[in-house]
């Protein structure tokens, strides 16, 4: 689970994956079934089995890695995960501005 500002913005589940991507059908299937046709989808053949779908203000993306034991199955508010991105960026351009200290 992800929060900014202390507010939940992605949910990650994580599943085991067969080599075959069976799960990977089985759990397409029933997110199809309550969501509708994805917006994006890869066959995991060969490739990162993807599958995305939108309404709102959240994103659902299941994803099979090529070579991989586990699936991963992400819920996303993209509005607050925009912000978390935006906020990283200036702290990171922040904390890399500073002077370096040398030996």
């Amino acid at each position: 689970m992800w929060f900014f500002n202390g507010v939940l913005f992605q949910i990650t589940y994580k599943f085991p994956l067969s080599m075959e991507k069976d799960e990977f059908y089985v759990l397409y299937r029933r997110l199809e079934s309550k969501y509708g046709k994805p917006v994006k989808y890869v066959k995991p053949w060969l490739a990162d089995g993807v599958a995305v779908w939108r309404f709102g203000d959240v994103e659902v993306e299941l994803f099979a890695p090529w070579v991989s034991w586990e699936m991963y199955l992400f819920y996303t508010h993209l509005p607050l995960s925009e912000k978390a991105d935006q906020s990283d960026a200036e702290v990171l351009k922040k904390e890399t501005s500073k002077p370096k200290r040398g030996l």
